[in-house]
């Protein structure tokens, strides 16, 4: 098996809670912000060609997801936290999802323990 050496990321926190499908829908809005951040564009192109690789992880907080952004925006880490506008689920300039722009092998580590979201 081939290693994947282009990756995008994505953190949910477990709270609040959302529905499968308003997950699905954070998860689309802040990918897509990251990627359209993203000064890299060729390091876009390679990920699209790799087959556009993108793991979504979970948060238990979110203290844990603006720590995250923090951490990301110190680090000079391109991503996105989508705040939401609070019409059906969640409260009004809720952060909901955390997505990386496409990373590189080498900071990889930064996800190591995190889980899966399921």
């Amino acid at each position: 098996m081939e290693e994947i050496k282009y990756k995008q990321y994505v953190l949910i926190p477990t709270r609040p809670k959302m529905s499968k499908g308003k997950i699905a829908s954070q998860v689309a809005h802040a990918t897509f912000m990251a990627l359209e951040k993203q000064k890299d564009k060729k390091l876009i192109e390679t990920w699209k060609q790799s087959g556009m690789c993108v793991i979504v992880l979970e948060v238990k907080d979110m203290i844990y997801l603006l720590g995250a952004d923090k951490y990301m925006e110190q680090s000079k880490i391109g991503h996105h936290l989508y705040i939401d506008e609070g019409l059906n689920e969640v409260h009004p300039f809720t952060p909901t999802a955390l997505a990386t722009g496409v990373l590189t092998e080498d900071k990889f580590w930064m996800f190591k323990k995190l889980k899966l979201l399921k």
